[in-house]
């Protein structure tokens, strides 16, 4: 494959095919070229759209420099399960905020598009094309309203489906696989990219963030149902649309030991920052089956500067992940991923030490939305060397026999087995 060629888009939204300009990507603070090992063609259901504020770059073989076009530069959004390897190439022409997406660098080669990207999990429950967004979705969800008018996670969950078109709040309302139930109102983290709240001078929150405290059996009406009528059930504390569940442990744990009796073979999953050692030992023997731990690095300083932590320090995270060690939880790694970051040597190294003193047993690599701009002004460039995301993962896997990657969360019966 020749390198692709650089695409970019005029004011009305038109993508073009640049003549001469070849397709490049920035890491690190530098733009560079990929390599055509980096790049696959551009998943299904992936989302094109042009950088608001932005001018293009690309890279002019005969002059071995790159140019910058007074057009706007294209961006992807890839659909779940893909890591993104490089962030796009431009040049901003204003200082307003973008949104909180994951910018992904995308090119054309050979009557496609190519983005530089690898995909990270099989599960194809997760596929797009699997979920209704349009509205003959509501009457399965006004189903569920009528029948529990007096629950408010019902109420909650239907705006995330109908309003955000979250897949995984759609799956209540099938119902199968994973179900999500928000908990938590307020957090003791103040992450700079933040989806459900952020102050209003700064780029806009994607969705809002629950406002009210359900009680245990709110949430053991919904995880009962889901357990009930679902294919695969999952029952999974920590989204999007909240604050960290570790802080409500109590109203969880009194939950969880209403339902788990009645379903004991329904897998209970906490996502969460693990910040309070002794409120996740409540959900430990509470039953729960398995942990996400949210994190963008086991780097202190680069975990403060992200995470911005309220009344807890990364100690307290690393003895929740002993804890669950000791009780055989299974353990994920939510790893928010940004290159130019996670790939630089010293934090890939340090991530593999963690892996060696740590049972992990699988790290989700999930793709940081954030605008470039705002992580750029925490995380100053420091010009050292990357490996790499897919070297980086290489060296991990080096680390810790038996760590798996994925995107998705497991059900208990495919904890080990790879599905």
């Amino acid at each position: 494959m020749q390198t692709p060629s650089m695409l970019y888009a005029d004011k009305s939204g038109k993508i073009y095919e640049h003549p001469t300009l070849k397709m490049s990507v920035k890491s690190g603070g530098y733009d560079c070229i990929p390599h055509l090992a980096e790049l696959i063609p551009l998943p299904k259901n992936s989302r094109l759209y042009f950088i608001p504020n932005s001018s293009a770059v690309g890279f002019n073989i005969q002059s071995s420099a790159f140019e910058t076009l007074d057009e706007y530069a294209i961006s992807v959004f890839l659909p779940p399960a893909y890591l993104r390897l490089h962030l796009p190439s431009y040049i901003r022409k204003a200082s307003s905020s973008l949104p909180l997406y994951a910018y992904t660098p995308v090119g054309w080669h050979d009557g496609m598009f190519v983005t530089s990207a690898v995909k990270v999990d099989d599960d194809s429950r997760w596929n797009p094309s699997l979920y209704d967004y349009s509205d003959n979705f509501r009457p399965q969800v006004e189903r569920y309203l009528q029948r529990y008018p007096h629950n408010r996670l019902y109420k909650q969950l239907a705006v995330c489906a109908l309003e955000y078109d979250c897949t995984a709040a759609k799956n209540v309302f099938y119902p199968r696989w994973e179900c999500p139930i928000p908990t938590a109102p307020s957090c003791n983290s103040n992450c700079i990219g933040c989806i459900s709240k952020q102050p209003a001078e700064c780029c806009p929150a994607p969705q809002s963030r629950i406002d009210f405290l359900p009680t245990p059996e709110e949430i053991a009406e919904v995880a009962a149902n889901h357990a009930e009528k679902a294919e695969h059930p999952i029952i999974s504390f920590g989204q999007g649309c909240e604050g960290d569940p570790i802080l409500y442990a109590d109203n969880i744990a009194r939950a969880v030991e209403m339902i788990r009796p009645q379903f004991p073979e329904l897998t209970i999953n906490f996502n969460s920052n693990c910040s309070n050692p002794k409120n996740l030992a409540k959900l430990i023997d509470a039953g729960i089956d398995s942990i996400r731990v949210s994190l963008n690095s086991v780097v202190e300083n680069t975990y403060n500067s992200y995470y911005r932590p309220q009344n807890y320090s990364f100690a307290d995270v690393v003895k929740s992940i002993e804890l669950a060690e000791e009780g055989g939880i299974y353990i994920s790694l939510n790893l928010l991923t940004y290159p130019g970051i996670t790939d630089r040597k010293s934090e890939a190294e340090k991530m593999g030490e963690f892996l060696e003193e740590h049972r992990i047993n699988l790290i989700q690599m999930r793709n940081l939305n954030i605008d470039p701009a705002l992580m750029e002004s925490v995380f100053n460039n420091t010009h050292e060397e990357l490996l790499g995301l897919k070297n980086a993962m290489k060296l991990w896997k080096r680390k810790r026999k038996g760590l798996e990657f994925g995107y998705f969360n497991r059900t208990k019966i495919s904890f080990y087995s790879g599905v």
